[in-house]
C-alpha cells in the first residue's frame, strides 16, 4: 500500500466536493460515506487487517479513515440537498471535514512510518 498516494487520493476528494459545489452537481453520497469502497478501505478491511490488526498506527488509520468518509458523505448530502453555501463553509479550515482530512493525513504518515520501521 502506498500510503502517500492514498493520502493524495483522499485529499483529492476535497477537490471533488468543491467542484460539485461550484458546478452544483449531485454526488454519490453513499459511496463517499463508505469507508470500505476505496482502495484504502479495501486494504484496511482486507489484507491490512490481516497483517496489522492490533497495531496502534493501523487502528488509528482505520478510525481516521472511517471518520473522514463520514464527513465527506455528510458534505455530499448537503450538496445533494442544494445547500451549497453551507457545504462551501464546511470545506474551510477548522471545520469537522478539514479536521477529519488532517487527521487522516497524519494517520497515513504514522502508518507509513510504522510499516517502514517494521520492514527495515
Amino acid at each position: 500500500m502506498d500510503f502517500h498516494e492514498q493520502a493524495q487520493t483522499h485529499t483529492q476528494i476535497r477537490e471533488t466536493l468543491s467542484a460539485a459545489i461550484a458546478d452544483q452537481i449531485p454526488l454519490d453520497a453513499s459511496t463517499l460515506k463508505s469507508d470500505r469502497l476505496c482502495p484504502t478501505g479495501c486494504w484496511l478491511h482486507g489484507n491490512g487487517a490481516r497483517r496489522w490488526a492490533g497495531n496502534h498506527a493501523f487502528m488509528g488509520l482505520l478510525e481516521a479513515h472511517r471518520a473522514f468518509h463520514a464527513q465527506a458523505g455528510a458534505l455530499a448530502d448537503q450538496i445533494n440537498r442544494g445547500h451549497y453555501n453551507e457545504a462551501q463553509r464546511a470545506l474551510r479550515n477548522g471545520t469537522p471535514f478539514a479536521q477529519a482530512l488532517a487527521d487522516l493525513n497524519a494517520a497515513f504518515r504514522r502508518m507509513r512510518t510504522a510499516a517502514t520501521s517494521i520492514a527495515a
